[in-house]
């Protein structure tokens, strides 16, 4: 039926609150009502975090064994991954081992190429920007010094890293006045308790992505923002739950692989803390 039927029928989004659908109900929802350039744009944000995916497993397998073979490293991220998506259906040049960051900087090349939006280019570009600035943060913290973050880094996201490269020594790393999120992105990874570094980053990415929708209330960049918060709400709620077993097993003093083998006990994803 349309654009804007689908949209008058979602129930709206409350930052805090558990997600009013599933994700899987939205996106069946979507790829029954939207149409045409709609519906190919939407399916190539689904696209977006279909490849993030596979690169963090990519990136965790050749942890597992730096000398993994592309056909070795191919068939354990498509065993692990959850999106049901074949090899046919992902870029050629995801199956190769590669350093994590030159897989996202070549797809989200193609990304802003290929979007059809300014909000979908908008929001690929964030992602870039914030990757580029917690990879430096990261990789100070560790100690490394400027030549060890260049050959990291094997070349650059985009034009900020030479503004890194020349501020290394600053907290801020000469980025201030470009990036209104930059203290709070920051203050996120600097955390040293990494459940509220991850709810900082949610609330970071969630009014980033309320700023990046300020087009027509049906259109298409509507449906994708709706989708990124509704992805919001579901990670903080499963956070919610994983957090109350933990302090649970913990009063209790229940190992982890005791409490999952314990009958009656929840399985992860269940219940309320």
């Amino acid at each position: 039926m349309g654009l804007v039927y689908l949209i008058t029928g979602l129930p709206r989004l409350v930052r805090g609150e558990d997600p009013p659908l599933t994700r899987a109900d939205f996106v069946a929802r979507c790829r029954s009502e939207l149409e045409r350039s709609d519906l190919e744009e939407f399916e190539r944000m689904l696209r977006l975090e279909s490849v993030e995916e596979t690169v963090r497993l990519s990136l965790a397998a050749q942890l597992d064994d730096p000398d993994v073979s592309a056909a070795s490293l191919n068939a354990a991220v498509l065993t692990d991954r959850r999106d049901n998506k074949t090899a046919d259906e992902l870029p050629a040049w995801l199956h190769r081992p590669l350093p994590q960051h030159r897989l996202l900087q070549r797809h989200y090349f193609e990304l802003t190429r290929g979007a059809k939006t300014s909000f979908l280019r908008d929001w690929a570009n964030f992602l870039v920007d914030v990757e580029e600035v917690k990879t430096a943060t990261l990789s100070r913290a560790e100690g490394a010094d400027r030549p060890a973050f260049l050959a990291q880094m094997q070349g650059s996201f985009d034009a900020s890293a030479n503004v890194i490269i020349s501020h290394w020594e600053e907290r801020g790393l000469g980025l201030e006045q470009r990036f209104k999120w930059l203290p709070t992105a920051l203050s996120a990874f600097e955390d040293e308790d990494l459940l509220r570094a991850e709810r900082t980053l949610c609330d970071l990415f969630w009014s980033h992505i309320d700023t990046l929708n300020r087009y027509d209330l049906f259109s298409v960049e509507f449906v994708l923002a709706y989708y990124l918060q509704l992805r919001i709400l579901e990670r903080s709620a499963s956070w919610n739950a994983a957090l109350g077993r933990s302090v649970l097993d913990q009063i209790l003093h229940i190992p982890a692989e005791s409490a999952a083998s314990t009958p009656g006990a929840q399985q992860p994803g269940t219940g309320t803390p």
